[in-house]
């Protein structure tokens, strides 16, 4: 895998942990408009959303901080099954 295809995936992955994120906030808190069902539900998202926000800045600041060379030597594993 090439480190710009990677960056790309992490990149998009965090829009949607952001925009996810942001729907719980907006839920939790406007338990009037969604209906306190959700809105509690949302407020027990919001701890796991933040976890893999947390999870997905790591991941990202470790990859934008690897040498392309290296991360495609790294990402590529050879198949062992796979006759030459």
């Amino acid at each position: 895998m090439k480190k710009d295809e990677a960056l790309d995936k992490l990149d998009r992955a965090g829009f949607t942990i952001n925009d996810l994120n942001a729907r719980a906030w907006n839920t939790a808190l406007n338990p009037t408009s969604h209906c306190w069902a959700s809105s509690i539900l949302s407020m027990a998202t919001i701890p796991v959303l933040s976890a893999a926000s947390l999870g997905h800045l790591v991941g990202s600041a470790v990859v934008r901080q690897i040498d392309p060379k290296t991360f495609e030597r790294i990402t590529e594993f050879p198949d062992k099954g796979k006759k030459e």
